[in-house]
C-alpha cells in the first residue's frame, strides 16, 4: 500500500474535516473515498465515450447499462 501526503490551506482542511465528521469518518478515510469515487466516475465516463464512439447511431440506456454495468435488464 502506498502512503501519500496532501497539503491543504488550513481553511480547506477545516472544511474537509467538518464534512468527514458529518459523515462519521476520519479525514483520511473521507479523502480516500472521495478520490476513489472520482476515479470511478472518470472510468465510467471514459467507458461511455468508447460506447458512443463505437456506435453508428443512437445508443439506448439499455445498451449502456449492459455494457457498463453488465446488466441483463
Amino acid at each position: 500500500m502506498t502512503v501519500t501526503t496532501i497539503r491543504f490551506p488550513d481553511n480547506v482542511y477545516q472544511q474537509v474535516k467538518e464534512m468527514a465528521d458529518f459523515e462519521g469518518e476520519n479525514v483520511s478515510t473521507y479523502m480516500k473515498n472521495a478520490i476513489i469515487e472520482k476515479v470511478e466516475d472518470q472510468q465510467d465516463y471514459q467507458e461511455a465515450i468508447k460506447i458512443l464512439e463505437a456506435s453508428t447511431g443512437t445508443v439506448s440506456a439499455e445498451e449502456v447499462r449492459k455494457t457498463v454495468l453488465g446488466s441483463n435488464e
